[in-house]
């Protein structure tokens, strides 16, 4: 782990406003500037600095209340606009988009098999998880097919492979929901835009009937 990952970490379960979390941020990175110039190894510092989230828990206990409660509404705010990452572009063909370009496709309202209110919520969770990279609980929602794609493209790299900092999300677009029929199989599938402060990700979400994970695609 990098210096700049074990911060950012940190930042992300830090419960306090931007400007107090700007100056924890900056204390951090500056201490272990210091600590890298006396000739240690950073390995070495970030094991007594401890899991990043185990830090920022620290950091919060020592927050006022009122600090925490606006740092609180903050992250709650970003869960809401936070949406699900997406795996290699070659899992368009068994997951995404190919299912949503069919001609097979009805609304989601009209579907016999879904929830439309089922299939929003069952998005946002896995966002919820994803955002808060908790991998092995997201994992454990998807379909046997899509853990067997997991195991070659594992989650922590997704951020990475479409291309550096996203940055802060901004704003997200109306979610698109319908119903796919293929094959005698039947998926729900949900699309939505999200802006970040670096860059526009368009996600493609799919649910077998079970409401299983069971594709995504990202461009």
């Amino acid at each position: 782990m990098t210096k700049q990952q074990y911060i950012k970490r940190v930042g992300r379960a830090l419960e306090c406003a931007p400007a107090k979390k700007g100056e924890i941020l900056r204390q951090l990175d500056s201490d272990i500037g210091i600590a890298l110039s006396e000739g240690r190894e950073l390995p070495k510092i970030l094991e007594e600095m401890g899991n990043p989230r185990a830090l920022a828990g620290e950091f919060n206990e020592n927050l006022d209340g009122e600090e925490r409660r606006r740092g609180r509404r903050r992250k709650w705010a970003r869960r809401i606009l936070c949406i699900f990452g997406a795996l290699l572009a070659a899992l368009a063909v068994a997951a995404g988009t190919v299912y949503w370009m069919l001609p097979k496709m009805s609304a989601i309202e009209d579907s016999r098999y879904f929830d439309a209110a089922k299939v929003r919520s069952s998005t946002e969770e896995v966002i919820r998880l994803f955002g808060e990279e908790e991998y092995g609980a997201l994992e454990a929602l998807a379909s046997r097919e899509m853990r067997e794609v997991l195991e070659d493209t594992p989650l922590p790299g997704i951020r990475d492979f479409i291309g550096g900092d996203w940055g802060e999300p901004i704003s997200m677009g109306n979610m698109y929901m319908a119903e796919i029929h293929e094959r005698n199989r039947v998926y729900a599938t949900a699309q939505v835009t999200v802006s970040y402060e670096n860059v526009n990700v368009t996600y493609t979400i799919s649910f077998n009937r079970q409401m299983e994970l069971y594709g995504f695609y990202v461009r």
